[in-house]
């Protein structure tokens, strides 16, 4: 009976972000978007069907079906898994986020209302002992906007490590390891146990509450707040400062959409490289930059739902079109508000806040 239930939620989770049925549907090439994130794809053409694996995620599909397989679970898509003329198999661009999520390699949980010790437990794969223990509480008391450890709030260093590397992992800063731990230098050692620290609290932002993160977890580096920071790169003598915030990124690494609204512009722009705006109906508009490419059904003036992908990591830009590699693989988010004159907002509690979903 819990599997019945499971599956009728993420059915509607994915219907709902698709809308209704359409053969229409954009899609995308399945096991492109998936290696990028690191998932391993194993396709039997002469059978039809294709096994993902990614973290603790396994995910089936059978080509010609509308129907994927999430850990076992039925998961009903807006449109069926298909061959293009190329020979790839292509995927709806609105299940994508929905599947590749994977909620127990998710370190922080941002409590809403409505949940319960026993709720995140299942959801995260944990007993509640587990979560108690993790996040020192003292009762089963727990409170919307609260910040819970999800995983082991301990580390211990496997051949191979660096400090770099483990802040990946555990989706915190160099820096931040190294205050917890008291060490003085980025040596370490096999077997050596580290703490890792606690996300800080998070307040809910002034709208967009319910938004998608615009990349999938352990997908990007642990990010901070560089809104404002000078830039040296500008055309002649005029100065800049950094209007949103860079994520860093594999090249190729899916990019979703942060919220409903429609594509406003599209195309190349000197600084932002192959970029993407789009602009919700309350006037708020989300600016996607440094692409290396954009994903089927994404032209201007088109309709784009949350959690639809729409892009894909890259290093374009500083120059003509065309130009890139001359800076990291990152996606740069920005946020402006059409309604006073394209004022650019601070998109890291946006993007914190919805970091923690």
């Amino acid at each position: 009976m819990r599997k019945r239930i499971l599956a009728a939620a993420v059915l509607i989770s994915i219907c709902s972000a698709a809308g209704s049925v359409s053969a229409k549907s954009p899609t995308v090439p399945l096991r492109d978007v998936f290696e990028a994130m690191g998932a391993r794809v194993t396709w039997t053409a002469a059978s039809g069907r294709i096994e993902i694996k990614r973290d603790e995620v396994t995910l089936r599909f059978q080509t010609g079906s509308a129907t994927a397989y999430k850990n076992g679970v039925a998961v009903a898509m807006d449109t069926p898994v298909a061959i293009s003329p190329s020979g790839k198999a292509m995927i709806s661009a609105y299940a994508v986020y929905p599947l590749a999520k994977n909620y127990k390699k998710e370190r922080h949980y941002l409590v809403q209302k409505g949940d319960s010790l026993w709720s995140v437990s299942r959801k995260y794969g944990v007993t509640i002992s587990q979560l108690k223990t993790w996040n020192g509480l003292k009762s089963d008391v727990i409170v919307p906007g609260q910040h819970l450890t999800t995983v082991s709030p301990w580390y211990t260093v496997q051949r191979g490590d660096t400090l770099y590397s483990i802040s990946g992992k555990t989706e915190t800063s160099i820096a931040a390891l190294k205050k917890a731990n008291g060490l003085t230098s980025d040596r370490l050692s096999e077997g050596q146990k580290l703490t890792i620290p606690a996300a800080p609290s998070v307040s809910a932002p002034p709208m967009l509450v319910e938004g998608t993160f615009p990349l999938i977890g352990r997908t990007y580096l642990p990010f901070t707040d560089t809104y404002g920071d000078a830039r040296m790169f500008s055309l002649g003598q005029t100065s800049r400062v950094h209007e949103g915030n860079d994520m860093e990124a594999g090249t190729g690494v899916p990019v979703f959409s942060a919220w409903d609204g429609k594509v406003i512009r599209k195309g190349w722009n000197t600084y932002g490289g192959w970029r993407l705006t789009i602009e919700a109906d309350n006037g708020i508009a989300m600016y996607y930059a440094h692409l290396s490419g954009y994903a089927d059904g994404i032209a201007l003036g088109s309709r784009v739902k949350r959690e639809q992908l729409i892009g894909y990591v890259g290093s374009t830009g500083y120059g003509p079109e065309g130009t890139s590699g001359k800076f990291i693989s990152h996606l740069h988010f920005g946020m402006y508000d059409t309604n006073v004159s394209w004022k650019p907002l601070n998109p890291y509690p946006y993007l914190k806040w919805w970091e923690t979903r």
